[in-house]
C-alpha cells in the first residue's frame, strides 16, 4: 500500500478525523476501516484485486461457520483441510503462475480464445498476508480458541484480512494471541479482542506513534533509499567493474538496504495504527544484533517466523520427535519459507541455507553437550558467544555475515550472476580502483552497528525529549524532523523491496 505517497498523505488526515467523531462506536471506527481498506486496495491495485480479498473473506467465514457447527469431529476437521487446502492453492496459483502468463495467452490465442492476459492479470496484492491470516483464523476456530459467540462477523472478518495497514506488507497479525507477538510496550495484541471491543479507542502514546513514523520514514526512505543509489545497485549490476572491497561494501550494504526498508515500513505501520488506537506485533527487534541463526529468526519479520513456527513446524512434530526429525522438520519448515518468499529456485535455496545453518547450529550444540566440563558448567547452547565479550561480538559478526551472505539470493535474476558476483569479490584486487563512498560507507556501517544498542531505541528517545518540552513546540519539531528526512531522501517515492520477490 503506498503510505509513502502524496494520495495516503492528504487522505489519512482526513480518514483520522472522521474515524476519531466516531470514537464512542468501535463498531462503525471497524466498519469504516473496512470499507477504507477496500477503497485502497481498490485504488492502488484495481478493484478486482478488492474482490480477491472479499471473495476470500467469504470462503473463510463460510468454512469456519460450518465447522464451528459441524456435529462430528471429523467433519470438523475435514472443512478444516477443505479451508486451508483452498486458502493454500490461491496463494499457490497466484505466486507462481506469472511465469505461466505468456505463453498461456498464447495458446489460448492459438486456440482462437481472445484473453488478455497481459492487462487483465491480478497482482497477487496482499494475497500473502491475508492468506496467512485466513489459516491462523482457520486454524484457531478449529481448535476452539474462537468460540462461535466470539466469530467475527463477515464485516469484521473483511476489515480484519484487508486492512489496510498491513495488507501489503505485514505484520500478520492474529486473530488469537501467539507467543513472542507483542507489540511495543509487550501489551498482548491479537485482531479479535481489539474488534470485538465495546470499549471506546484512544490513540496510543501519540508523541511515541509520531516518533516510529518518522524512524520509519529515516529508515525507508532516506536510508534504503540512498544505500541502493551509492552502494547496492551500481555494483550488483556490474561486479566485474568494482573493486572486491566495493563488491564487500554493497553485500553489507543490500541487507542493511532490506533491514532499513522492511523494518522502516513495519515501523510506520505500527506508527499508524496506535493513532487509530490499535496495537499491531512488532516485526523487528534489532535482528542485526543476532548472535546466531536462531536468535536472528526471533528478531526477523517476527510475524512471519513465529507463523511458520505453528502453523508449519509444530503440525509437522517440531521437536517432539526426535532430535534427526527436528532438523529434518526445520529443513521444511525454512525450505517452505523460502518457497513462499518468491518464485524460483533461488528462494528455495536461500530458505535451505538458513535451515542448514539452524541444523548446524543445532548439531553443535549436541556435540558441546556432550563434553563434560561444559555440561558440568550448566551451559548447554552457543559455543562462542558463551565465551565472554569478545567472542559474543564475533558470533554476532558472523551471524551477520551469514545472513548477508544468503541474502545476495534475493536481487539477482540467475545463479550465475552469484557466481559472478562473488568470483569478483574474491579476484578484484587489483588494476580497480576503489569506489568513492566505499571505504566512508564502510566505516559509517561499522559506527552504526557500534552504536545500534543504542540507535534501536531513538523513537523512545525523542519521543521522551518531546515529551518534556511544551506542548506547543512538540508539533514544530515533529514537522522539522519530517523536512530533515525528505530533503535528506533521494529523489522519487521508493517502492516496497519483498514485493518485488
Amino acid at each position: 500500500m503506498g503510505l509513502i505517497s502524496i494520495e495516503f498523505g492528504l487522505g489519512f488526515p482526513l480518514f483520522f478525523f472522521l474515524y476519531w467523531i466516531c470514537r464512542p462506536r468501535p463498531d462503525i471506527q471497524n466498519l469504516l476501516l473496512t470499507v477504507a481498506s477496500l477503497a485502497l486496495l481498490a485504488y492502488y491495485g484495481s478493484p478486482r484485486i478488492a474482490a480477491c480479498v472479499v471473495v476470500f473473506t467469504v470462503l473463510v467465514y463460510l468454512v469456519t461457520k460450518a465447522m464451528q457447527a459441524g456435529a462430528s469431529a471429523s467433519a470438523r476437521k475435514a472443512l478444516l483441510i477443505v479451508g486451508v487446502a483452498l486458502a493454500v492453492l490461491n496463494l499457490v496459483f497466484w505466486k507462481y503462475a506469472e511465469p505461466w502468463r505468456v505463453p498461456f495467452g498464447g495458446w489460448l490465442s492459438d486456440q482462437g480464445l481472445d484473453f488478455d492476459l497481459q492487462n487483465q492479470w491480478l497482482l497477487p496484492l496482499g494475497l500473502s498476508y491475508y492468506t496467512f491470516q485466513g489459516i491462523s483464523y482457520l486454524v484457531a476456530c478449529y481448535r476452539g480458541d474462537i468460540t462461535v459467540s466470539r466469530r467475527l462477523s463477515l464485516i469484521e472478518l473483511l476489515g480484519h484480512f484487508g486492512l489496510f495497514l498491513t495488507v501489503t506488507a505485514g505484520p500478520i497479525i492474529r486473530a488469537t494471541d501467539a507467543k513472542h507477538l507483542t507489540s511495543y510496550d509487550n501489551a498482548p495484541c491479537n485482531a479479535l479482542d481489539q474488534i470485538k471491543t465495546r470499549e471506546p479507542r484512544r490513540i496510543l502514546q501519540p508523541t511515541y506513534a509520531l516518533s516510529l513514523i518518522l524512524a520509519g520514514l529515516a529508515k525507508k526512505w532516506w536510508l534504503s533509499g540512498w544505500l541502493a543509489a551509492h552502494i547496492v545497485t551500481p555494483v550488483f549490476a556490474n561486479p566485474s567493474q568494482y573493486h572486491s572491497l566495493d563488491i564487500f561494501a554493497a553485500i553489507q550494504g543490500y541487507t542493511l538496504q532490506l533491514f532499513f526498508d522492511f523494518s522502516g515500513y513495519s515501523d510506520m505501520v505500527v506508527g499508524l495504527a496506535m493513532l487509530l488506537g490499535l496495537r499491531l506485533p512488532v516485526n523487528f527487534r534489532a535482528p542485526l544484533l543476532a548472535h546466531n541463526l536462531r536468535e536472528f529468526w526471533n528478531r526477523w519479520h517476527i510475524s512471519l517466523s513465529t507463523w511458520i513456527r505453528d502453523h508449519i513446524y509444530v503440525p509437522l512434530g517440531g521437536s517432539k520427535q526426535g532430535f534427526w526429525r527436528t532438523q529434518l522438520n526445520l529443513l521444511a519448515a525454512m525450505g517452505l519459507s523460502g518457497a513462499w518468499h518468491g518464485y524460483g529456485w533461488k528462494f528455495a535455496i536461500w530458505g535451505l541455507l538458513h535451515g542448514i545453518g539452524l541444523v548446524l547450529l543445532n548439531i553443535g550444540d549436541r556435540l558441546l553437550g556432550r563434553v563434560p566440563a561444559w555440561r558440568a558448567a550448566g551451559k548447554k547452547r552457543d559455543l562462542i558467544s558463551g565465551l565472554g565479550r569478545p567472542a559474543r561480538i564475533l558470533s554476532v559478526f558472523l551471524t551477520v555475515q551469514f545472513v548477508c551472505v544468503c541474502f545476495v539470493l534475493f536481487p539477482i535474476q540467475d545463479l550465475g550472476e552469484v557466481a559472478r558476483l562473488y568470483s569478483a569479490l574474491l579476484n578484484n584486487f587489483h588494476d580497480v580502483r576503489i569506489g568513492p563512498w566505499t571505504l566512508p560507507a564502510l566505516l559509517a556501517m561499522l559506527l552504526l552497528w557500534v552504536v545500534y544498542p543504542k540507535l534501536r531505541r531513538l523513537p523512545e528517545t525523542f519521543a521522551a525529549g518531546l515529551a518534556r518540552l511544551p506542548a506547543l513546540l512538540r508539533p514544530a519539531l515533529i514537522f522539522a524532523a519530517f523536512v530533515l528526512i525528505v530533503l535528506l531522501a533521494p529523489s522519487g517515492i521508493p517502492g516496497f523491496m519483498y514485493a518485488n520477490f
